[in-house]
């Protein structure tokens, strides 16, 4: 018989089917201890962890058996959705639970793995790091975890899923201005740079992108804007690399001007603080 399919979509609101069928995960509590289990897929969560992250200090009585009886629910609906071999995914491991899964069945898994490709490519196949890293981030429906950003672990698991996102983000738009689309990434980055407006790569690259499209005076003012920014915020200056960048722009450093061959930009922008 086929190995039932399970798939777990945690990049946004947790969502799972088997073989492509919508699971009905019941209420909030049982699809927290699916989604401790998601975020580490085909390792064992122990009991008492489960009830920790639910409950933190004060569990109720009987926490532990009513992980158990979540647990027993959540077997249920993998069973009504895809028949009684689909209950099976979820497995007893002393002291806990684990799910039995290829982890790439988990959005999570394969987005991190979608990343790490595409960064391997960025430097010989540029065309090919893009698209893996735009499939990487297509499979983003929100935040990561969305609905259990208040249980600690899995807010630890978010918020490395979110950096990842964002430093992915940066690498996509590094292979966007190799192959030359300057345009598309300068209308990305406007937006980047506001919500995230101490990343100085960010904003590095938006000088860029202005300059080779012949809006020396916007990458100018770009470089304006990060600095006042920077002060208001941290009291500091642009970092050396990013007062580099200025300084080229200035100069009309001819290797900032970018063909299908150029190298990629990371070279003009070396030592840029992703943050501060």
């Amino acid at each position: 018989m086929e190995t039932p399919r399970l798939e777990l979509r945690v990049l946004g609101p947790l969502e799972a089917a088997v073989h492509g069928r919508p699971v009905a995960l019941g209420g909030p509590q049982p699809q927290g201890v699916l989604a401790q289990l998601a975020a580490v897929p085909g390792r064992t969560v122990g009991v008492w962890a489960l009830v920790d992250e639910l409950w933190g200090a004060r569990p109720p009585k009987g926490a532990h058996r009513t992980v158990r009886t979540y647990v027993s629910r959540l077997r249920a609906a993998l069973r009504h959705t895809g028949g009684a071999d689909a209950a099976t995914v979820l497995v007893t491991r002393p002291p806990g639970y684990q799910l039995r899964m290829d982890p790439a069945a988990v959005d999570a898994v394969r987005f991190e793995r979608l990343v790490a490709s595409g960064r391997q490519m960025l430097g010989t196949q540029p065309w090919q790091a893009f698209e893996l890293l735009s499939t990487a981030l297509g499979l983003w429906r929100g935040d990561a975890f969305a609905e259990f950003r208040h249980l600690p672990a899995i807010a630890a698991r978010s918020t490395q899923l979110e950096q990842l996102r964002l430093s992915a983000t940066e690498t996509r738009i590094e292979a966007a201005l190799v192959l030359g689309l300057d345009a598309q990434a300068a209308v990305e980055l406007e937006g980047l740079v506001r919500a995230h407006p101490t990343r100085e790569l960010l904003w590095g690259q938006l000088m860029i992108a202005f300059y080779r499209l012949g809006r020396q005076a916007d990458a100018l003012a770009a470089f304006r804007a990060a600095r006042a920014l920077l002060m208001d915020e941290h009291g500091v200056e642009p970092s050396p690399a990013l007062a580099g960048v200025h300084r080229r722009i200035l100069q009309h450093d001819a290797a900032l001007n970018h063909d299908w061959r150029a190298p990629s930009p990371r070279s003009a922008l070396d030592g840029l603080s992703v943050d501060c």
